[in-house]
Protein backbone atom coordinates (compact mmCIF):
# COMPACT_ATOMS: atom_id res chain seq x y z
CA UNK A 1 0.00 0.00 0.00
CA UNK A 2 1.51 3.57 -1.35
CA UNK A 3 2.41 5.64 2.02
CA UNK A 4 0.48 8.55 2.32
CA UNK A 5 2.51 11.97 3.26
CA UNK A 6 1.48 13.72 6.01
CA UNK A 7 3.07 16.63 8.43
CA UNK A 8 6.27 14.78 9.38
CA UNK A 9 6.70 15.00 5.79
CA UNK A 10 6.29 18.51 5.27
CA UNK A 11 9.03 19.03 7.75
CA UNK A 12 11.37 17.59 5.98
CA UNK A 13 11.57 20.02 3.49
CA UNK A 14 15.21 19.23 2.80
CA UNK A 15 15.03 16.02 1.85
CA UNK A 16 17.51 13.65 -0.29
CA UNK A 17 17.93 13.60 -3.89
CA UNK A 18 16.38 10.01 -4.23
CA UNK A 19 13.67 10.98 -1.65
CA UNK A 20 12.89 13.97 -4.32
CA UNK A 21 13.13 11.72 -7.45
CA UNK A 22 10.77 9.06 -5.86
CA UNK A 23 8.33 11.91 -4.99
CA UNK A 24 8.36 13.26 -8.70
CA UNK A 25 8.09 10.05 -10.26
CA UNK A 26 4.82 9.81 -8.52
CA UNK A 27 3.90 13.40 -9.09
CA UNK A 28 4.39 14.78 -6.40
CA UNK A 29 6.29 18.19 -5.34
CA UNK A 30 9.68 17.24 -4.68
CA UNK A 31 9.80 19.57 -1.75
CA UNK A 32 7.13 18.26 0.78
CA UNK A 33 5.74 15.18 -1.16
CA UNK A 34 1.99 17.04 -1.61
CA UNK A 35 -0.01 16.14 -4.27
CA UNK A 36 -2.59 18.10 -6.06
CA UNK A 37 -0.06 19.97 -7.75
CA UNK A 38 -1.74 19.55 -11.45
CA UNK A 39 -4.77 21.79 -12.67
CA UNK A 40 -5.31 19.66 -15.47
CA UNK A 41 -2.87 16.88 -17.13
CA UNK A 42 -0.64 19.78 -19.09
CA UNK A 43 -0.77 22.39 -16.85
CA UNK A 44 1.03 22.58 -13.21
CA UNK A 45 0.11 25.13 -11.06
CA UNK A 46 2.58 27.48 -9.85
CA UNK A 47 2.97 26.50 -6.63
CA UNK A 48 2.90 23.93 -4.85
CA UNK A 49 -0.31 24.35 -2.40
CA UNK A 50 1.53 22.71 0.61
CA UNK A 51 4.81 23.88 1.05
CA UNK A 52 4.72 26.76 -1.21
CA UNK A 53 7.61 25.59 -4.12
CA UNK A 54 7.60 28.10 -6.77
CA UNK A 55 7.95 25.15 -9.73
CA UNK A 56 9.08 27.70 -12.63
CA UNK A 57 12.08 29.19 -11.15
CA UNK A 58 13.07 30.91 -13.88
CA UNK A 59 12.20 32.05 -17.62
CA UNK A 60 12.05 28.89 -19.73
CA UNK A 61 12.58 26.48 -16.86
CA UNK A 62 10.48 23.48 -18.31
CA UNK A 63 12.80 23.50 -21.31
CA UNK A 64 13.87 20.15 -18.90
CA UNK A 65 10.93 18.70 -19.14
CA UNK A 66 11.48 17.98 -23.01
CA UNK A 67 15.10 16.86 -22.23
CA UNK A 68 13.46 14.20 -19.35
CA UNK A 69 11.27 13.29 -22.01
CA UNK A 70 13.29 12.92 -24.62
CA UNK A 71 15.71 11.02 -22.60
CA UNK A 72 13.23 8.21 -21.81
CA UNK A 73 11.79 7.91 -25.53
CA UNK A 74 15.62 7.32 -26.51
CA UNK A 75 16.13 4.54 -24.24
CA UNK A 76 12.87 3.43 -25.26
CA UNK A 77 13.87 3.74 -28.77
CA UNK A 78 17.04 1.90 -28.86
CA UNK A 79 15.98 -0.80 -26.56
CA UNK A 80 13.30 -1.80 -28.93
CA UNK A 81 15.82 -1.58 -31.58
CA UNK A 82 18.56 -3.54 -30.16
CA UNK A 83 15.87 -6.34 -29.61
CA UNK A 84 14.55 -5.92 -33.04
CA UNK A 85 18.35 -6.50 -34.54
CA UNK A 86 18.58 -9.51 -32.43
CA UNK A 87 15.50 -10.62 -33.56
CA UNK A 88 15.36 -9.68 -37.28
CA UNK A 89 19.16 -11.91 -36.96
CA UNK A 90 17.32 -15.34 -36.43
CA UNK A 91 14.19 -14.12 -38.95
CA UNK A 92 16.09 -12.59 -41.91
CA UNK A 93 12.83 -12.69 -43.38
CA UNK A 94 10.47 -11.72 -40.72
CA UNK A 95 8.14 -8.31 -41.00
CA UNK A 96 9.29 -5.06 -40.31
CA UNK A 97 5.95 -3.13 -40.49
CA UNK A 98 5.53 -4.15 -36.71
CA UNK A 99 8.05 -2.49 -35.10
CA UNK A 100 7.89 0.45 -37.59
CA UNK A 101 4.16 1.15 -35.80
CA UNK A 102 5.50 0.18 -32.59
CA UNK A 103 8.60 2.37 -32.64
CA UNK A 104 6.03 5.30 -34.11
CA UNK A 105 3.48 4.76 -31.01
CA UNK A 106 6.08 5.24 -28.87
CA UNK A 107 7.48 8.21 -30.55
CA UNK A 108 4.35 10.01 -30.26
CA UNK A 109 2.68 8.50 -26.99
CA UNK A 110 5.07 7.92 -24.46
CA UNK A 111 6.08 11.93 -24.62
CA UNK A 112 2.39 12.67 -24.34
CA UNK A 113 1.70 10.11 -21.27
CA UNK A 114 4.72 10.46 -19.19
CA UNK A 115 4.49 14.40 -19.45
CA UNK A 116 2.94 14.81 -16.24
CA UNK A 117 5.66 12.79 -14.48
CA UNK A 118 8.48 14.69 -16.62
CA UNK A 119 7.55 17.90 -14.71
CA UNK A 120 7.52 17.06 -11.44
CA UNK A 121 10.74 15.07 -12.26
CA UNK A 122 12.58 18.11 -13.85
CA UNK A 123 11.38 19.54 -10.83
CA UNK A 124 12.88 17.04 -8.57
CA UNK A 125 16.05 16.87 -10.61
CA UNK A 126 16.42 21.31 -10.03
CA UNK A 127 15.83 21.34 -6.86
CA UNK A 128 18.51 18.70 -5.84
CA UNK A 129 20.85 20.46 -8.16
CA UNK A 130 19.94 24.03 -7.50
CA UNK A 131 18.57 23.94 -3.75
CA UNK A 132 16.42 26.83 -2.65
CA UNK A 133 18.18 30.07 -1.25
CA UNK A 134 17.22 32.16 1.56
CA UNK A 135 14.78 34.63 -0.26
CA UNK A 136 13.31 31.78 -2.58
CA UNK A 137 12.39 29.79 0.98
CA UNK A 138 10.73 32.85 2.45
CA UNK A 139 8.40 33.42 -0.60
CA UNK A 140 7.60 29.53 -0.20
CA UNK A 141 6.49 29.86 3.46
CA UNK A 142 4.85 33.07 3.28
CA UNK A 143 2.63 31.83 0.35
CA UNK A 144 2.11 28.36 2.10
CA UNK A 145 1.06 30.49 5.18
CA UNK A 146 -1.43 32.56 3.10
CA UNK A 147 -2.99 29.77 1.82
CA UNK A 148 -3.17 27.94 5.17
CA UNK A 149 -5.14 31.35 6.29
CA UNK A 150 -7.18 30.88 3.60
CA UNK A 151 -8.74 27.36 3.91
CA UNK A 152 -11.80 27.01 6.52
CA UNK A 153 -10.79 25.51 9.28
Amino acid sequence: MPRDHTASDAADLDPTWSVMLRRGARRRCPRCGSRGLFRSWWSVKERCPRCGLLFAREPGYFTGVYLVNLGLVLVLLFVMVMGFAVWRGSHPDGPILPILAAGAAVAVGVPVVFYPFARTIWSALDLAMTPLEGEEMAEAAEFAASVDSEEPR
